[in-house]
């Protein structure tokens, strides 16, 4: 029932193959083409290489952090002081420029460019002249009481097209306009009512500072704005500033009624 199998075993070929391999990649690698590789060589003598190491002076890596931290905060503290300092007296004594004569002939140098006489005489033209502020702090608060609900970016949009028109009427600079009806529609003192110890209300001037000044003026001018017919409020807000440089605003006779009675009240102005 049962056949019987005869197992022959089979003969790999797969050792001829690994030999190949092998002497295709030999194991040892020679580092110096220069020294062969011999038997008969002397021994090398580990005791002194070791020596020969230990006898040169060890080379100090300072790695970034030592080099930058400081041995004594105290004293970086104290040098930096010292510098400032020192700016501070040249500036109040010789005065700085943001740039040099000597830097600026280092960049045209380096840039290859030279400039023309008429270059030259209007970049020295523009040293003495101040850099303006980046915003006006006048516009930068009447647009603030201008703002509602913390819309400000509307409220710079009412305000620029408010100057815009402003300057398409008068054709001068809106924001020196600005500061001189400032100048001219800006209350001295205010009012306000005080009870005295005989349970009597008085009334007593208070003098005002130069940014209360400037709000009592603005609410005049948004109170008079709000009282014209155009439907756009930056329209009517222009149209008030023109009238306020004109001499025609409301806030005049406001500003003439509350110096008179700062006048007649005089005798209960308080001196600190």
């Amino acid at each position: 029932m049962f056949k019987s199998v005869l197992r022959v075993p089979v003969i790999s070929s797969a050792r001829p193959a690994i030999q190949k391999r092998a002497a295709l990649f030999p194991t040892s690698v020679r580092l110096n083409s220069n020294k062969s590789i011999n038997n008969d060589d002397e021994p090398i003598d580990l005791a002194k290489e070791v020596e020969k190491i230990e006898s040169q002076q060890p080379v100090e890596i300072e790695t970034p952090k030592q080099a930058t931290k400081p041995e004594d905060p105290d004293e970086l503290a104290q040098q930096w002081l010292s510098a400032i300092k020192d700016i501070r007296k040249q500036i109040t004594t010789e005065g700085v420029s943001p740039v040099e004569k000597e830097s600026k002939s280092k960049w045209f140098e380096k840039f290859g460019f030279e400039p023309t006489p008429e270059q030259i005489a209007k970049m020295e033209s523009l040293e003495e002249r101040p850099i303006p502020l980046k915003h006006d702090p006048v516009v930068e608060h009447f647009t603030n009481m201008i703002m509602k609900d913390g819309k400000k970016a509307r409220a710079q949009r009412v305000m620029n097209n408010a100057l815009y028109i402003v300057k398409l009427q008068l054709r001068k600079d809106p924001v020196e306009v600005l500061k001189e009806i400032l100048d001219k529609m800006s209350p001295l003192m205010a009012i306000r009512t005080q009870k005295s110890r005989a349970a009597k209300s008085v009334v007593m001037p208070v003098p005002l500072t130069e940014r209360q000044r400037h709000r009592t003026t603005f609410l005049w001018i948004l109170e008079g704005a709000e009282k014209r017919r155009s439907p756009d409020f930056e329209v009517r807000l222009g149209e008030e500033l023109i009238a306020a440089y004109e001499g025609k605003s409301s806030g005049y006779d406001k500003r003439l009624q509350i110096h008179k009675t700062a006048m007649l009240q005089r005798a209960y102005v308080k001196l600190r």
